[in-house]
C-alpha cells in the first residue's frame, strides 16, 4: 500500500485552517452581538426606569397640586359680648380652606377633667341648671362635612349668668376644645384651641385619634 502524497496532507491541513478560520470569526461575530444585545438590554432597563421615576415624580406632582387645590382649614371661633345686663357667648368652627372639611370627633377638657356633652358642661358651669332650646342650642359636629366658606355654629347662649362663666372658662384656658378633620384625600389635621393664648396649633396626621370614652357626644 503506497503512502498519501504530500499534495493530500497539505489539502486536508487547508481546509482545516479555513474551518478554523471560519469558526473564529463566526465566534467574534456572536460575541460582537451578544455584547451589543447586553448595552442594548441594560439601556431599555435604564430608560425604563428613568420614566417610571417620571411618571411617579409627575403623579406625586399631581396629586400634591389636586390636594392644594382642596385644602380645607377649619379654625375655632368665639364671638360674646358682656354687658350691665346682657351676655351672650357663641362657639363656631369655620372653614376658611378652599375643600370641604369632613369634621371627624371633638374632645372637652374643664380644668383637664373630660366633659362628655353640652348639658354637663352647661350644669358644671351654671349648678342652677340650664335647659337646651331655652338658655342654649347647640349643633352636632361630629360626621359633619363643612364645604369652603361654610360655618357652624357649635354652642350659643344670652344666658347672662351662663355666658359669662363660659367666657372666664375660654379665656382663662381652663376651657379645652379639641377637634380633628380630614379632607375628601384622607389628610387629617388636629387642632386644640388655645384661647388663652389667642393661637392655634394645628398638627398634621395620617387619621383622626379615636378619643374612645373622651369624644365628646354633641
Amino acid at each position: 500500500m503506497s503512502d498519501p502524497s504530500p499534495s493530500s496532507n497539505d489539502s486536508g491541513e487547508s481546509e482545516s485552517q479555513s474551518a478554523s478560520l471560519v469558526l473564529a470569526g463566526m465566534e467574534k461575530k456572536f460575541l460582537r452581538l451578544t455584547f451589543w444585545q447586553t448595552v442594548l438590554s441594560v439601556a431599555g432597563v435604564f430608560t425604563g426606569a428613568v420614566a417610571l421615576v417620571a411618571a411617579l415624580n409627575e403623579s406625586q406632582a399631581v396629586r400634591q397640586q389636586t390636594s392644594a387645590s382642596v385644602w380645607p382649614y377649619v379654625q375655632f371661633m368665639i364671638n360674646d359680648t358682656s354687658a350691665e345686663d346682657a351676655a351672650s357667648f357663641e362657639l363656631s368652627l369655620n372653614n376658611v380652606g378652599v375643600g370641604p372639611a369632613r369634621m371627624q370627633g371633638m374632645r372637652v377638657t374643664l380644668d383637664s377633667e373630660v366633659v362628655r356633652d353640652w348639658q354637663s358642661l352647661t350644669a358644671i358651669l351654671l349648678p342652677e341648671g340650664a335647659e337646651l332650646g331655652v338658655d342654649y342650642g347647640k349643633s352636632s359636629v361630629s360626621r359633619r362635612v363643612l364645604g369652603p366658606g361654610e360655618s357652624l355654629v357649635a354652642f350659643q347662649t344670652q344666658h347672662k349668668d351662663l355666658a359669662l362663666r363660659l367666657q372666664d372658662a375660654t379665656y382663662s384656658g381652663a376651657l379645652n376644645v379639641s377637634y380633628c378633620y380630614c379632607s375628601i384625600f384622607d389628610e387629617c389635621w388636629n387642632l386644640p384651641s388655645s384661647a388663652d393664648s389667642g393661637a392655634e396649633l394645628i398638627e398634621s396626621l395620617s387619621s383622626c385619634p379615636a378619643y374612645g370614652a373622651e369624644s365628646f357626644l354633641d
